[in-house]
């Protein structure tokens, strides 16, 4: 009988820390926030197929020994051995903006800074004593230019909230444009035409000049008559 081998040991499996945009943050702040968040990717053996997952997602029922019961399994916990592996070695930054969006900043200077494990502006700008010294020359100056840099986007955020409100304000104003056209195309149209907003007594006297005359028993004669005698009278007009 062929030993039983567990499935889990076919697959690839790497956990990173993937970066995940965060729009209030953003928006409070100004600049392009981003969270970092544990996943964690999973490859089978000879499939370029890769499907991403957070590590603390639930990933199947397992007995659990000490309670008897089912409990649910993370990934991070299925995966145990890889997770050590990267929590043993993983720079962890949690929050803040890449050093990508950083304007002050060659990206000669970023990969300088990663490879010191300093990865946002945020942690830039914290640097201090034997940490700051280790950044070389211009190491304060990027320190200065990141701590400007928070400040000025800082400073604008209530800008930026006012004109992302502006541009929420004049969707839903286009939106609700788009569908009052479309109810409008919707409704049936009068067949008063251009005679829609006319009263009776003007009808009697557009009848009156176009004819000639009075019709007679005008004063009798309802809307719908009246109407009609003048689109008669200018489809006469227009022949």
């Amino acid at each position: 009988m062929p030993a039983y081998r567990d499935p889990d040991d076919e697959l690839v499996v790497l956990f990173k820390y993937q970066a995940f945009p965060n729009d209030a943050k953003s928006l409070a702040e100004g600049r392009p926030i981003f969270d970092d968040v544990e996943v964690c990717e999973i490859r089978s053996g000879g499939s370029k197929d890769v499907k991403v997952y957070n590590s603390t997602d639930f990933t199947r029922w397992i007995d659990d020994p000490l309670t008897r019961q089912q409990r649910k399994q993370t990934y991070a916990e299925r995966f145990s051995h890889q997770y050590r592996q990267f929590k043993s070695s993983a720079a962890q930054t949690k929050t803040g903006t890449p050093l990508d969006h950083a304007p002050f900043l060659s990206e000669g200077r970023r990969a300088e800074l990663r490879a010191q494990n300093v990865y946002t502006v945020e942690q830039l700008a914290d640097i201090e004593g034997n940490e700051l010294k280790n950044l070389g020359p211009g190491g304060r100056d990027m320190k200065n230019a990141a701590m400007e840099y928070i400040t000025e986007t800082r400073n604008s955020a209530p800008n930026k909230q006012m004109m992302a409100e502006l541009e929420a304000l004049k969707a839903r104003n286009a939106i609700l444009e788009e569908d009052m056209q479309a109810k409008k195309n919707r409704e049936p149209q009068s067949d008063e035409g251009e005679f829609e907003g006319m009263s009776a007594e003007q009808l009697r006297e557009f009848i009156k000049t176009n004819s000639g005359q009075e019709p007679i028993g005008a004063n009798n004669m309802n809307r719908k008559t009246l109407i009609r005698l003048a689109m008669n009278l200018r489809q006469d007009k227009v022949a």
